[in-house]
């Protein structure tokens, strides 16, 4: 049984309203649902419902130091509340990449191989982790949460650089990911004496050599992360993102040899099982067993995805803790980000029950839908283009509403 420790992941609070205005074009929100359900009735409600242990909760999502104020105090305000209800608390704080505008004169971003700065999300761009003035702007941002009373720190979205196309296991790369920025190629010309390849098909050899520095880089990254927060004697962990793809060549980090130095480690796909067993999280199963390591494994599961999820139903969140109970990893269910009827909001705890922990869910054989990957293989001049247009093509998709279907498009046929 694997429901000693249940997880709440959960976004809320004046920084995620503010957040959710800066990704997402014309954002609706319940505000009294996002700002009441840190109040110890909420949890304490959430804590006999479904058992939680852990809490996820919003610290930082990337803005000013003055900006972010007031979600400091919001969150610290409501801590002891947590306390009392004895949950592990996690603070959550964005890793490589910030607001741009609330950084008008920091020179730390990353670039791809054409120089060009490299979009996050609307509004936010990827900080080079190279840069030793973002390396340490984010370590005293750690520092700055010593004593306060959180046990544990969450840092999401570690990436080196432009994120690579998402490709099933097995498939070469084609498309430039990771960090071109100057310091980045001074880096890696004093590690290997090479430059950056700014063609990924033309010397396999030497990509491959520039894709085991980016995943260097980065487990060099989390392991200095690691030893910050250590150092203030709470806990550390990220996010290990879906493992259905390549986690080396998407995001360039290295699973294994980043959950050596975690407390505990935590997927986030789109998988929450279904009763007809076409969904299920056997496949996170097996890496976490491929891992080898004795440290905890949380799963949050979505349906449909970030922004696009409405409230759950009662039977998804049996499912969720069905499957959990007969896993080697706990469920971490989501406690914020659901969009009903197009407002976001916290899960609403009113007609929900404890969850059915005893459902025997069917587990059919995944088929990864990958048909637009296919397609990208098959044409040539489609990849050739894509090589050209990426970096501006992603840019134009979060930055610009009329092209943001292509976000969607994307989605619906590869990454979920």
């Amino acid at each position: 049984m694997m429901l000693n420790r249940v997880g709440f992941y959960h976004w809320a609070g004046p920084g995620t309203i503010r957040m959710n205005a800066v990704k997402y074009f014309n954002s609706k929100h319940d505000h009294h649902s996002l700002m009441t359900c840190y109040d110890k009735d909420y949890l304490a409600k959430a804590q006999e419902l479904f058992g939680i242990t852990d809490i996820w909760v919003t610290y930082s999502w990337g803005f000013s130091e003055a900006t972010e104020a007031e979600d400091y105090e919001f969150i610290l305000s409501r801590l002891d509340g947590m306390k009392e209800l004895g949950l592990t608390v996690h603070a959550y704080m964005q890793g490589p990449n910030l607001v741009y505008q609330e950084f008008p004169d920091a020179d730390w971003w990353a670039e791809d191989e054409k120089g060009r700065y490299i979009t996050y999300y609307r509004g936010r761009r990827v900080c080079s982790i190279h840069h030793p003035a973002f390396v340490t702007f984010i370590s005293d941002k750690v520092r700055r949460m010593y004593g306060l009373g959180f046990d544990g720190v969450f840092v999401d979205n570690i990436q080196q650089g432009q994120l690579g196309i998402p490709l099933p296991h097995g498939i070469p790369p084609f498309v430039f990911c990771g960090d071109a920025s100057p310091i980045a190629r001074e880096q890696f010309r004093a590690e290997t004496g090479c430059e950056i390849p700014t063609d990924f098909e033309k010397d396999p050899e030497l990509t491959q050599k520039y894709l085991d520095f980016r995943v260097d880089s980065n487990v060099k990254f989390v392991a200095h992360l690691a030893d910050v927060v250590h150092e203030g004697e709470m806990q550390f962990g990220t996010n290990f993102y879906d493992p259905k793809f390549d986690a080396r060549y998407t995001y360039g980090i290295d699973m294994a040899r980043m959950a050596q130095v975690q407390d505990y480690i935590l997927f986030e796909n789109h998988s929450l099982p279904t009763d007809n067993g076409k969904k299920h999280n056997q496949y996170v199963e097996d890496v976490v067993n491929s891992l080898g390591v004795d440290v905890p494994a949380f799963v949050v599961s979505y349906a449909q995805g970030v922004g696009l999820e409405p409230q759950y139903q009662q039977g998804q969140i049996d499912n969720l803790f069905s499957e959990a109970a007969k896993s080697n990893f706990y469920v971490c269910l989501k406690g914020g980000e659901y969009t009903t009827k197009g407002v976001w909001h916290s899960l609403y705890l009113d007609g929900l029950s404890k969850p059915d922990a005893t459902k025997q869910l069917p587990r059919l054989e995944l088929k990864q839908e990958s048909q637009l990957v296919e397609l990208i293989l098959r044409l040539k001049l489609l990849r050739m283009l894509i090589k050209r247009f990426y970096n501006p093509l992603y840019t134009a998709a979060f930055e610009w509403r009329i092209m943001r279907v292509l976000v969607y498009v994307v989605y619906l046929t590869t990454l979920k």
